[in-house]
């Protein structure tokens, strides 16, 4: 029996079945081609397509019934040579599929890329992609809502829509309007004498929704400290004053007594003894006639203590002005110096520098925190400060480059 007596149906079944066959071989012939492996294997699967292609034209055209040869393709010779060629198919198939298993290939490397985590492109010079991962293109839809086509352009985009303060010259982080959180990071590599950009994106909700929440505890914790301090501060100048209101009562009561012993003496001389009631005499006289003050009493003790109380570490150089009439002003300058340096330098250590000269006095102001971005423009403390400065005869200059500093000069007594 041969293939043209056989019905019509087992004909299409076979012409089907021979079809397919010749598939599976194009697509082994293309998957060693781009696999670059299977040399021989190769030239075997070509030979094979090309016998499945005589096969599958000769029964097309039975089917059509342009052609009959002689023997009409006898069945005992072409089913063999159907399940031949299957068998020989599916064989390579298995091979192809295990090689992928076993060993890397650029399809294989291009599927991983795919499946990253993090987002992942390589671009040129002008924005052109090279490579690009599923994930990037899905955080450029979730911020932007289009996929990466122009890779400069994507980048200028992130950077636009970042805070200042989260943002250098190649990382960023990008908050969605969904309340993700992105952090993008660009390398520029040399790959063969080609410079390409790397650009990385990882999402980062979970740390940066915690990051905000542990910087809006400390912001509370830094008030709630400074008010501490302002109360520790006040703690100590009530104890200060209640230390000196018993001093005064203690003094009081005896002077009370000198006056009470001494009246007793004037009315009965033998009851008191006359030398223990001088020397008490003396000890209440000393007392009050001591010029030696207190350590509350020091210029400047109050402008040290409110430095402790806000956190800064106040550092004199040399020896302060004593003189009565440039105690207030120098007061008043560490005061503006120690707030300018909590509040715009975001420093903890402020610097007064003092150099005496035969003419007054040159006093620095500098302190740790970070330098101003651009020229100092005096208000409020500093503007004050400066009439406070010219009304004694003094000058005030402010250099905001390389470094803070704020310069004063006052003059001497004999100015």
């Amino acid at each position: 029996m041969n293939y043209t007596m056989i019905s019509v149906t087992a004909r299409g079944f076979m012409l089907v079945l021979i079809t397919a066959i010749q598939l599976i071989y194009i697509y082994c012939i293309i998957r060693m081609i781009h696999l670059k492996k299977y040399k021989w294997d190769l030239v075997f699967t070509v030979v094979m397509t090309a016998i499945c292609f005589v096969f599958l034209q000769l029964m097309t055209m039975i089917q059509q019934k342009d052609f009959i040869p002689d023997s009409g393709l006898p069945l005992i010779v072409l089913w063999p040579a159907i399940i031949l060629l299957l068998i020989y198919a599916i064989f390579q198939v298995y091979n192809i599929t295990r090689w992928r298993r076993e060993n890397l290939s650029a399809m294989s490397i291009k599927e991983a890329f795919d499946m990253l985590p993090a987002g992942l492109m390589y671009y040129s010079r002008g924005g052109v992609p090279i490579m690009i991962n599923e994930t990037m293109q899905g955080i450029s839809h979730d911020l932007f809502g289009k996929w990466v086509y122009n890779a400069e352009a994507y980048w200028e985009e992130i950077k636009r829509s970042c805070r200042e303060d989260e943002i250098s010259d190649d990382k960023a982080i990008v908050e969605s309007s969904e309340g993700k959180a992105y952090s993008f990071s660009r390398n520029l590599l040399h790959i063969k004498n080609v410079d390409v950009y790397e650009l990385t994106a990882v999402d980062i909700s979970d740390e940066y929704k915690l990051s905000r929440e542990l910087a809006v505890s400390q912001e509370r914790a830094r008030g709630l400290n400074i008010r501490l301090k302002t109360l520790m501060g006040t703690i100590e100048y009530v104890t200060m004053n209640r230390e000196l209101l018993n001093l005064k009562t203690s003094l009081h009561d005896n002077i009370g007594q000198c006056i009470l012993i001494a009246k007793r003496y004037l009315y009965s001389p033998e009851s008191i003894d006359k030398q223990r009631m001088l020397d008490f005499w003396r000890d209440n006289i000393h007392h009050l006639t001591n010029d030696e003050p207190e350590e509350w009493e020091l210029p400047y003790y109050v402008i040290s203590k409110e430095a402790d109380r806000l956190g800064i570490s106040l550092n004199i150089i040399g020896e302060l002005p004593s003189e009565s009439r440039l105690i207030p002003v120098v007061d008043a300058a560490i005061s503006v110096h120690i707030g300018n340096t909590l509040k715009h330098a975001d420093g903890t250590e402020a610097t007064v520098a003092v150099k005496k000269k035969a003419e007054g006095y040159v006093i620095s102001f500098t302190n740790n925190g970070r330098q101003p971005e651009e020229e100092i423009k005096e208000k409020g403390g500093l503007k004050n400060l400066r009439s406070q400065v010219e009304s004694v005869g003094g000058k005030m200059e402010i250099i905001s480059a390389p470094e803070f500093e704020m310069r004063i000069t006052l003059p001497g007594v004999s100015s």
